[in-house]
């Protein structure tokens, strides 16, 4: 092998381990970064179009509503069509209504909290972001549970100048949910009671809390 062969080696196995390093070391800095992103939203108002489409990418249900998210760890999510429910974590626990059937179901936000990262919007809890890696592809964060146990297995956010504007959720079914935010208003002072909640008389209760 000539000297000129050897250094043409040489290089390509320096480039290889260069690239490679750098590789790793953007996916290690993924979670800051979507972290830190995230945590310029301390308020979040906006509505929602909702797509959900089966494993094969048929279309299955199309629906509208509100969200609302407030640091830390407050959500407020309204569908409204084409059935209208509410979910309100308040930072301890989740409150699930469905206006149809006339029940609230009622979780620890903690344990919801493996099972729909979708939480991650308004933590900033290390022993709650350690359950989660993230990596970035086509632009996009992909969030995936460390615990693959949960019924939510990834979501991935994208963002419009430093601006939440879509995230979409895969289920361990294989369902996609494509959730596409307009009108977004951030870091506005909201109500002190938005995320409040009071059962209403005759309402079925389920908590699974106790």
């Amino acid at each position: 092998m000539n000297a000129k062969s050897t250094i043409s080696r040489m290089s390509f196995a320096l480039c290889l381990v260069l690239f490679t390093s750098s590789s790793l070391a953007a996916v290690v800095n993924e979670k800051p970064t979507l972290r830190g992103l995230l945590a310029k939203i301390n308020t979040l108002q906006a509505s929602f179009t909702q797509v959900v489409t089966d494993s094969q990418g048929k279309p299955l249900q199309t629906s509208s509503g509100n969200l609302i998210l407030q640091q830390p760890d407050r959500v407020y999510w309204q569908v409204l069509i084409p059935d209208e429910t509410l979910l309100i974590a308040n930072g301890e626990r989740v409150f699930y209504v469905d206006q149809f059937v006339e029940q609230v179901s009622i979780f620890s936000q903690k344990d919801m909290v493996s099972n729909n990262p979708l939480m991650l919007l308004t933590s900033s809890d290390d022993e709650v972001w350690e359950q989660f890696s993230v990596v970035k592809q086509d632009q996009a964060y992909v969030v995936t549970p460390v615990n693959n146990e949960g019924q939510i297995t990834q979501l991935t956010l994208r963002f419009v100048e430093d601006t939440l504007a879509q995230f979409t959720l895969l289920d361990n079914q294989g369902q996609v949910s494509q959730f596409i935010l307009n009108g977004t208003v951030l870091n506005m002072p909201l109500p002190v009671n938005q995320f409040s909640y009071a059962i209403p008389e005759g309402f079925s209760v389920d908590d699974q809390t106790q």
